[in-house]
């Protein structure tokens, strides 16, 4: 062979199979991850519509496997323990919140405006399904869910504040992770109360409550100029609850 014409080596059939093979097992395994989030999920959504229907403590996995047309050992490798359905249904909560706060809907908006975003969210997680969501509510508390929750939601907050604090609209001497666990507070305040069963039937709305006791936090968390502020974001999120399509308890 003459200097300059050296062949160049070509990947042979034996790795162009291996290639090819393991190709097809990652898109294997990404289709059964998605199979078993589709199934998890209509899982979840069965048992949120019998707990709704006919109570927690009535709701049996036999009824959850027929309405899902799953088999019964099905629920229990989903959903193990019954408060299971519980965690989920708060987990599903949590990321609708994560993404309204990382959406473009409200950037470079005042974190008044961005508090009541969050408030305008985790009310309608709970006003699109009343009967499921107070179900759910006290089923919750009565396995310790506040406090489970407390670091994350609490945190969620504390994130708003802190650049509410770096914009100049929040006063610097408050701690931003004790304001996230006063509006926690208030939250879990107005969502018991919503989900009490001796609440009066004509009693505000959740999203009311909650805008109610933000406003009450935010006038003494801004400083003085910005209340302004807090007024026209509060007034956005009232044009927002009687809008003809928000959810009503």
């Amino acid at each position: 062979m003459e200097p300059g014409t050296e062949c160049v080596v070509e990947p042979g059939r034996p790795q162009l199979a291996e290639a090819a093979r393991l190709q097809r097992g990652a898109a294997e395994v990404g289709r059964r991850q998605q199979r078993k989030t589709e199934t998890r999920e209509r899982l979840l959504d069965a048992a949120s519509e019998l707990f709704a229907a006919q109570g927690f403590d009535a709701t049996t996995y036999d009824d959850i496997a027929s309405a899902a047309g799953v088999a019964r050992q099905t629920v229990f490798n989903y959903f193990p323990r019954k408060e299971d359905f519980v965690i989920a249904w708060g987990a599903r909560r949590r990321e609708e919140v994560a993404q309204a706060v990382a959406g473009s809907a409200f950037a470079g908006e005042p974190a008044a405006a961005r508090l009541a975003l969050m408030m305008r969210v985790l009310a309608t997680s709970y006003e699109r399904s009343p009967a499921a969501g107070r179900v759910y509510t006290l089923a919750w508390v009565k396995w310790g869910g506040p406090i489970l929750e407390e670091p994350i939601l609490a945190a969620q907050f504390a994130a708003v504040i802190s650049e509410g604090q770096r914009s100049g609209e929040i006063r610097a001497d408050v701690k931003a992770e004790t304001a996230g666990q006063l509006l926690r507070a208030a939250y879990f305040d107005a969502l018991w109360r919503w989900a009490s069963p001796s609440r009066p039937e004509d009693a505000p709305s959740l999203f009311a409550d909650l805008l109610a006791r933000l406003e009450l936090l935010l006038n003494g968390l801004c400083v003085e100029p910005q209340r302004e502020g807090i007024k026209q974001s509060i007034r956005l999120a009232q044009a927002i609850e009687s809008a003809p399509d928000t959810p009503k308890p």
